[in-house]
């Protein structure tokens, strides 16, 4: 009887009801087409450009982008190749620099592919007052904000700086710690204008550190500047600072065509280039959409099929980025110096040379 009466009792709930079915095909068809896009920390631009794309191509059911708070940067490859349920990540164009001699992160320009190159970012370096230059925070503690841990070294490092003692803190609690003499200088790598940034900065203890550029960095860095229009209350009317600036990409994992997690950025991809118009009219969208061609290329890097294909597709409506960056970077170099158009190509390819010969 006692085993009837289980019997009896487990068929009911054994089987689906109604609402159970009409529940789960509503899951499941919520979850089919999400794709989880990794930014930065809230202050930041990356997390405010993946919430454009977000805003562009969000329709409900057949796309939802999630915007991810990250690590940032050269940090965010590593949950991009690692992490469940990140299909795709804002990182840094010089990533491959960074992790060339890590175990784990082997043969990256075949396991992470871009997307799109987006824009530069600017190295902020904000040091005590008694700081005039870089080279000064020789010997000096040094702080560097989230993914700046990893591409602020590659920096330091380019230039022969050596801080006595480095560490990876908050930028804020970093310029705090600028007041009370426990750093000498905080670093962070951001899109300008810097969310909340004039209005932690303090000119009786804060200082806006200038890096001139030059060769050692022309491998790894762009030419920049922080300009009075990004931070008026910083910078006098007209005046501006030179400072290093790093590429910045969306990439994805090499997924291999035919799997779901492909066909996820294939979807993501074609709204997200598509709408590309859409994003740029949005007056609410980040300043540096101004900067990005959908089209340009990074050399050194692969694209993700997908995105190969849709431009390929719709190449008459795009402008292809004839210099690759080591040109641009050395043309900026040049001009900034005075060198006259006409001499900039032969310079270029005397400079290739000099490379290829291990710079003798």
């Amino acid at each position: 009887m006692l085993l009837l009466m289980t019997a009896h009792s487990a068929s009911p709930s054994s089987a689906q009801t109604p609402k159970a079915n009409a529940i789960d095909a509503y899951r499941n068809q919520l979850n089919e087409n999400v794709v989880s896009v990794l930014g930065a920390d809230l202050t930041g631009g990356y997390i405010k450009i993946v919430e454009d794309i977000a805003k562009a191509v969000n329709d409900g059911q057949k796309l939802r982008v999630l915007p991810i708070v990250g690590e940032g940067g050269s940090q965010n490859i590593r949950d991009i190749l690692y992490l469940k349920g990140v299909d795709a990540g804002i990182v840094m164009s010089n990533s491959f620099d960074v992790y060339k001699k890590e175990a784990l992160f082997e043969d990256l320009p075949n396991r992470l592919l871009y997307i799109a190159r987006l824009y530069e970012e600017e190295v902020h370096i904000i040091a005590s007052k008694d700081i005039n230059k870089i080279e000064d925070l020789a010997n000096k503690k040094v702080a560097f904000h989230g993914g700046a841990i990893v591409s602020g070294k590659l920096l330091f490092d380019k230039l022969g700086v050596k801080p006595s003692e480095i560490s990876q803190v908050n930028f804020f609690q970093g310029l705090e710690k600028i007041k009370t003499g426990e750093l000498s200088a905080i670093v962070r790598a951001t899109a300008s204008p810097m969310e909340q940034f004039e209005a932690s900065f303090d000119p009786n203890f804060h200082k806006l550190i200038t890096v001139p550029f030059d060769t050692r960095l022309i491998d790894s860095f762009l030419p920049s500047k922080l300009t009075s229009k990004q931070y008026p209350k910083i910078l006098g009317e007209g005046e501006s600072i030179d400072t290093p600036a790093i590429g910045v990409v969306l990439a994805a994992y090499a997924w291999k065509p035919g799997t779901d997690r492909y066909r996820r950025l294939e979807l993501f991809i074609n709204a997200f280039f598509s709408n590309i118009d859409k994003i740029i009219k949005n007056p609410k969208r980040h300043p540096k959409w101004d900067d990005v061609n959908l089209a340009a290329t990074l050399p050194g890097w692969k694209r993700f099929p997908a995105a190969e294909a849709w431009l390929k597709r719709n190449r008459p409506a795009t402008t292809a980025d004839p210099k690759s960056d080591l040109q641009r970077n050395f043309t900026s170099y040049l001009e900034k110096r005075g060198v006259r158009d006409a001499q900039q190509d032969e310079l270029f390819l005397e400079f290739q040379k000099w490379r290829q010969s291990g710079g003798r």
